[in-house]
């Protein structure tokens, strides 16, 4: 009956407050969102490949710094060590091309070469049929069969694709279940082993001329070809395990490769341990990235509380004489508060139907920005729903517990004379909270500021390069790079077009070529970051000429380099000598190969063959490109009919270096949004109070003949100073971190004062702006009615 009436109250309240109540409700609402939603990301980072059965037994192979291995290294493992239950080996391809049946082409992703063994020891079912047991069959996840076989009819149909030059068939053996959303490796297909090497011959060619044939890669010990994945049994140890491997260290002819060492890393580390390590293969998240989502979700649950508890304070204004009355009849002081921990959690369980708003809207939102796979399977896991369902618990209780606490205090005298204390009040503890609330704004302002900054830097500095209007084309067939004086001529003769050159590589690019060569002075091998181009790439570039001359016309009997100013000056080379048999033909200044995150380092530009290109460049005028690209795709699809046209510009290619950044700054700045929400709710909430506590005062002044603009002073003042006061807070602390995260750059921007300033006005703006709303009307208000206030 207690707890009925005790809910009534607590509702009618809720209702004859309907401002600060749903002003209440909006901002809880938003943290809630903010922080479940984060959790849940939190959560789904966490779980990744904790699905696989007896995980604990699974682990991934790792060589010095690196993931791919030898071929032959698991099977080697398997017959050699006895604590090594079962293996496989993973390939996966970047993009292959299926042919419909209507002769349309499509390019896919995730084609993956595996061992049987895969789908056992990763604990994936199939729907129907069998693993590939030949390099003409191919097993496709459920998601696949629906795409390219509706009629539900997929197994034993033939899948026309295209691996390498040409299209081959591969027999459907089998569908299973898709890979979960947690998972690191993610294939849509997945083939025999003995499909490694079409996939191989596609990276041979594009190396060109300096590409060496497809060894046999089953049994060769010093190409890195897949990635392998051990089970161990339950009684042995993984310790014991990595000692057992290094013997294979033997087996190699490199003396590179003999002195790095085996590691076996947890299969449930892969995604978020993997910093270190070089993987093309997997998916893999950022543990300290991670964090800092987590900590600005809890900085603006934070502020969703204390928004709460302003607003509730205000509101407490107006019920001072009810709780007074119920003190004098013998209230107990924990059922009072017990009646504001009922209304704190009504207010908190009401905000979360803002909350899955916010929930709702965030996951596309963050797996299109982050390119995570959050879902609905998070919620599967046993301790999801109570775990989300504390927080909201939680937060409720501990605002209630902070209003009940010091309203139950206060004597029935003060209460029915609606005074809460007959002490001189101060307000440092809610001004505190209110510079709490302007420093995590600011901070995430300037962290939103710097980013775009360092972003628009890193897009538009190229040291020694110019980008612009520079087309690229993919010479993806052997008929089109055996057409390349074809295609050189015909685009030459386009308007628009400034100069053209062929290429493998065209910098800036997003991984390295190392390339060893023999110093003849030392006899010791040196890897230089390498580089192949055609003649006037680098002309195209702008790349500056120091001393020598640029690449000519090629000459396959005698190959020439071409060294950058650090490669010269480190090891004292000059044009014309001789360096690991081969002339040094040029020195060209240093320029930006790859993205600003690495610094320059010595580098060799080795020629490639005219018909061995993989890559076509134009440098245009700006003002034709789309007639140009017309020409080409139309050029192309006479070449190699069967096809895909890919043309796009090195501008596009530069940008996707940065991807992660740019969403790194679309994140923050949604955060920084949802902060100024509720810190203008915050500062509603405060003004409120502030209002309701000086009504009376403000009918005096105004009776005595205060202007409304002296009134407006006396209100924004002490606001303006604690805002002052988390700007001085702020400051530091945000310079602190951006000086952080740009040391992620070798080249980078510089922390500017207009940032700062800029934040801490966007923070003052925002403060008078909300102030001055509420006080216009407080100071505008007529006189008499405030006298009577109270």
């Amino acid at each position: 009956m207690r707890l009925y009436i005790n809910l009534k109250i607590a509702l009618k309240s809720i209702l004859n407050n309907k401002v600060q109540s749903l002003v209440s409700i909006l901002g809880l609402g938003i943290g809630l969102g903010s922080i479940i939603l984060i959790l849940m990301l939190y959560m789904h980072e966490n779980s990744f490949d904790k699905y696989i059965p007896e995980n604990d037994q699974v682990f991934r192979v790792i060589h010095g710094t690196n993931s791919t291995t030898p071929f032959i290294l698991g099977e080697t493992a398997k017959n050699d060590i006895p604590s090594v239950d079962e293996f496989f080996r993973y390939y996966q391809s970047r993009e292959f091309e299926i042919r419909l049946s209507d002769n349309d082409i499509i390019e896919e992703n995730r084609f993956a070469c595996a061992d049987a063994s895969i789908f056992n020891i990763l604990g994936i079912e199939f729907i129907i049929g069998k693993t590939a047991e030949s390099r003409d069959e191919v097993a496709i996840s459920e998601k696949m069969a629906k795409k390219y076989f509706p009629d539900g009819n997929a197994m034993n149909q033939i899948l026309e694709v295209r691996l390498n030059n040409e299209f081959i068939n591969l027999n459907v053996c089998g569908i299973f279940k898709d890979f979960p959303s947690n998972s690191s490796l993610s294939p849509n297909f997945v083939s025999h082993t003995n499909l490694i090497d079409e996939f191989l011959g596609t990276q041979e060619k594009r190396l060109g001329e300096y590409g060496s044939e497809v060894v046999t890669f089953k049994t060769n010990w010093e190409r890195d070809v897949c990635i392998t994945y051990l089970k161990i049994n339950a009684k042995s140890n993984a310790g014991d395990v990595t000692e057992q491997l290094q013997k294979y260290s033997d087996r190699f002819e490199s003396e590179s490769k003999k002195e790095k060492t085996f590691s076996l890393q947890a299969a449930t580390d892969v995604y978020l341990q993997s910093e270190e390590i070089t993987d093309v293969y997997s998916r893999r998240g950022n543990a300290n990235e991670l964090n800092y989502y987590i900590a600005i979700a809890i900085f603006i649950l934070i502020i969703s509380v204390f928004n709460y508890i302003f607003l509730t304070k205000a509101k407490m204004e107006g019920r001072l004489k009810e709780f007074g009355v119920k003190k004098a009849l013998g209230a107990y002081t924990s059922s009072i508060r017990k009646q504001m921990l009922l209304e704190a959690n009504i207010i908190s369980f009401l905000s979360l139907i803002p909350a899955v708003f916010v929930i709702m809207q965030g996951m596309p939102f963050i797996n299109s920005t982050l390119g995570r796979t959050l879902d609905s399977q998070i919620l599967s896991l046993w301790y999801t729903i109570p775990l989300l369902a504390l927080i909201p618990l939680l937060t409720g209780s501990f605002s209630g517990f902070i209003v009940g606490i010091k309203i139950s205090r206060i004597s029935p005298v003060l209460l029915l004379s609606k005074r809460k204390s007959s002490l001189p009040k101060t307000k440092q503890w809610s001004n505190s909270f209110l510079s709490f609330h302007f420093a995590i704004f600011i901070i995430l302002i300037v962290g939103v500021l710097v980013l775009k900054k360092q972003i628009d830097y890193s897009l538009n500095n190229f040291t020694a390069i110019n980008p612009e209007n520079v087309m690229i084309c993919e010479l993806n067939t052997p008929e089109l790079s055996q057409k390349f004086d074809v295609i050189d001529n015909h685009v030459k003769q386009l308007p628009g077009v400034i100069r053209t050159a062929g290429s493998t590589f065209i910098p800036p690019y997003n991984w390295t070529l190392p390339v060893r060569l023999r110093n003849p002075e030392s006899n010791e091998e040196i890897v230089f970051d390498g580089l192949i181009m055609g003649k006037g790439m680098a002309e195209l570039l702008n790349i500056e000429l120091i001393e020598g001359d640029y690449f000519g016309e090629y000459n396959e009997n005698q190959h020439k380099f071409i060294f950058n100013e650090s490669a010269a000056l480190m090891y004292n080379l000059k044009v014309g000598e001789i360096f690991n048999g081969f002339p040094i033909h040029g020195i060209v200044k240093d320029f930006t190969a790859h993205t600003m995150h690495s610094s320059i380092k010595p580098m060799v530009i080795i020629q490639q063959h005219p018909d061995k290109m993989s890559l076509f460049a134009i440098k245009t005028t700006g003002e034709t490109d789309e007639e140009i690209k017309v020409s080409i795709t139309k050029l192309f699809k006479e070449i190699s009919p069967d096809k895909i046209v890919s043309i796009y510009t090195l501008q596009e290619q530069i940008n996707q270096f940065y991807v992660r950044e740019q969403n790194q700054a679309k994140l923050i700045s949604a955060f920084s949004i949802l902060a100024i929400v509720l810190t203008i709710m915050g500062l509603f909430g405060m003004v409120l109070n502030t209002v309701s506590k000086k009504t009376k005062e403000i009918g005096i002044r105004k009776v005595n003949g205060a202007k409304i603009s002296e009134i407006l002073i006396m209100l924004n003042k002490d606001f303006v100073k604690w805002v002052a006061l988390a700007y001085i807070i702020a400051c530091p602390i945000a310079w602190y971190i951006m000086d952080k995260w740009l040391e992620n750059f070798a080249y980078k921007t510089e922390l500017s004062w207009w940032i700062f300033v800029l934040a801490g006005a966007l923070a003052l703006g925002i403060a008078l702006l909300t102030v001055n709303w509420q006080s216009w009307r407080a100071a505008t208000r007529n006189p008499v009615e405030a006298l009577r206030y109270e």
